[in-house]
This record gives C-alpha cells, sequence and structure tokens, in this order.
C-alpha cells in the first residue's frame, strides 16, 4: 500500500503568507489561445510574476518597455523540465505572439519582453493570428541532430554553478548581465540604497535602531549580506540544491521582523563558533527561516496539545486493557 504523507492543516491566515504564480483565466477561457499547451499557458504565468520584480527595479528599455530576464536553466529549475522541453514552450509561447526576445550574444541572456495577453481589434491580424498559422513542430529524439538555432544558443546561456560543499552557499562566478550596466537607468549603488531601504522597511528596522540596540550591528550585515545576493542577478547554492535567481529574490524580498528576530535568536542559541562563511551560513538562515518558524509553531501546538491532556482516566484504561 502506497505510504500517503501528512500534510499539516492551514490556521487562522496562515496561507495568506504564501507567494502564488497567477495563471491569466483567458488563457483558458479565449478561444484565441486554445491551441497554446497547458505548459505554456503555466511558463506565461511564471514570466507575468517575473515582471513584477523588474517593475520594482525599474528594468525599462529606451522605448519605456518592461523588460526581465528569466534564462533557460531558470526553467529548468523551476518546472523541473529538461532543456528540449524549456526551449520547446517557451519557442510556442514566442509563436502565439505572447513573448519576445532581444538577444543580446556573447554568452548573456537575452532579454525578455512579456506581451499583454488582452485580445483587442488593433492586434487581431498582427502576432496572435499570424502565430495561429503556424505549426508547432513536435520534437523526437531522432531530431536532436537538427535542432534550430534557438536551442544552441539557449545552450551558450548555460549559468555554471561553482562547486561547493553542500553546506555552502555560492554566487556564480560568471555574472550574466546587469541590466543597469546595460541599459544605463540607474547605478548598481541606487538600487542597493532602495533595496536596503525596502529590506529596513520589511524588517521594522527602526525597532534595532531605538530599541535593541546592541543587534543593530548583527542586523546590519544580514542586510549587506542580502543585498548583495539580489544584486547579483545570479543563481545561488544553498545546503546543495540550487536555488533559481527568481526564487531567493522572491524569498529574501519577503522577510519580515519575525524571521530576522528568529536568526537573531538562533545564532545566540544554536551557532557553531568556528564558521567558515559567514556570508553563506547567514543566507542559509535567512532562506529558511520561514519554514523554520513554521515547524517551530508545528512543535509548539503538539506540545500544548500534550499539556492540555486530560489524564484522569488513564488508570481505568490501563487497569482495563491489562485485565483482558
Amino acid at each position: 500500500m502506497k505510504e500517503i504523507v501528512k500534510f499539516e492543516y492551514y490556521y487562522g491566515n496562515e496561507a495568506e503568507q504564501y507567494s502564488f504564480f497567477r495563471i491569466p483565466k483567458t488563457l483558458f477561457t479565449d478561444l484565441n489561445f486554445k491551441k497554446l499547451s497547458v505548459e505554456a499557458k503555466i511558463l506565461y504565468g511564471i514570466l507575468l510574476d517575473r515582471m513584477s520584480l523588474s517593475i520594482k527595479n525599474k528594468w525599462l528599455d529606451e522605448e519605456n518597455k518592461v523588460y526581465i530576464i528569466y534564462t533557460i536553466e531558470e526553467i529548468m529549475e523551476v518546472l523541473n523540465w529538461g532543456r528540449n522541453k524549456s526551449v520547446k514552450v517557451m519557442k510556442e509561447i514566442e509563436e502565439i505572439g505572447l513573448l519576445e526576445k532581444k538577444r543580446l550574444g556573447l554568452g548573456k541572456p537575452n532579454l525578455l519582453y512579456v506581451k499583454n495577453f488582452i485580445y483587442t481589434e488593433n492586434n487581431k491580424t498582427t502576432e496572435v493570428s499570424k502565430a495561429n498559422l503556424k505549426k508547432f513542430k513536435k520534437q523526437t529524439s531522432g531530431s536532436l541532430e537538427n535542432k534550430s538555432q534557438e536551442v544552441s544558443k539557449e545552450d551558450s546561456n548555460n549559468t555554471n554553478i561553482n562547486n561547493t560543499e553542500t553546506n555552502n552557499t555560492d554566487f556564480n562566478n560568471i555574472t550574466p548581465i546587469s541590466p543597469l550596466e546595460k541599459l544605463g537607468e540607474k547605478s548598481k549603488k541606487t538600487l542597493e540604497e532602495e533595496l536596503k531601504e525596502t529590506i529596513k522597511k520589511n524588517i521594522s528596522y527602526e525597532t534595532f535602531e531605538k530599541v535593541r540596540i546592541e543587534e543593530k550591528k548583527q542586523v546590519n550585515v544580514m542586510i549587506n549580506v542580502l543585498v548583495k545576493a539580489l544584486t547579483s542577478f545570479t543563481n545561488i547554492k544553498i545546503g546543495g540544491r540550487h536555488i533559481s535567481n527568481e526564487n531567493f529574490k522572491e524569498k529574501f524580498l519577503s522577510l519580515n521582523y519575525k524571521h530576522i528576530d528568529y536568526v537573531l535568536k538562533y545564532l545566540r542559541e544554536n551557532a557553531p563558533k568556528d564558521i567558515r562563511n559567514i556570508n553563506a551560513y547567514l543566507l542559509t538562515l535567512l532562506y529558511n527561516a520561514d519554514e523554520s518558524i513554521r515547524n517551530i509553531e508545528v512543535i509548539k501546538r503538539e506540545d500544548q496539545k500534550r499539556e492540555n491532556y486530560d489524564y484522569s482516566n488513564d488508570e481505568d484504561i490501563w487497569r482495563e486493557f491489562l485485565n483482558t
């Protein structure tokens, strides 16, 4: 018999603490997107979600169009797909007109322009209708030798992760591209300052300035480590797992006061004396803080249940059991 995993119930408003990918309902109800595969609709929702980060960071080109950076490697990581499927589904979204790529060359990742899914008379005879005339080719094992230039170029964008010990957190040696450097929208220093202010606001930094003053220096170190990760534009490795750029940015920008409080308490009570890589250690604690807090809350609830257990009938129960 297959073992069933026992998941916890949601209590109160716990479900609200999570982030979700949103897929436009129109992609499933509009006949114009009927031929679009479910995989392509899911990927479009993920790309659309990435737009919020670009808008927040003001990643705009010279025509004020918002773009994103989302590599094939990240798609493979998030959706657990192989390279060929990732490229194929991305191409499908392109062909129907919902995605446009700008190649930068030199092994740098493409800039992606996610198109508006709203279907109007103005675009009826352009990208969407043209794309619907195209036939999506199925790739078989026999056609791998004839892969299109698209696949080859995506291969060149492969981002290698440094080989590290499983407890290490590393940034990639190869920085794909700094959008600020490429397009000159704002300096890296300005972005760092904005991120610092965002993080400080999220974690209620004023508490460490006015009340928990003795811990302010430690919190500043955490903020600097987070900003370094957030401006790296690369994937990182935590606890032996490769974490995509999008995932760790979403996680780190969701940190709040309780997460910092947990990490500070953990450092006081459990931190080893000899930490070889403090940046890696802090990033691992911060990345796992939310899950660790939830586990602690579950344990506390179980302990509370045991404390409230009524033992008054235990003697009668055991007597009846032993006499049978």
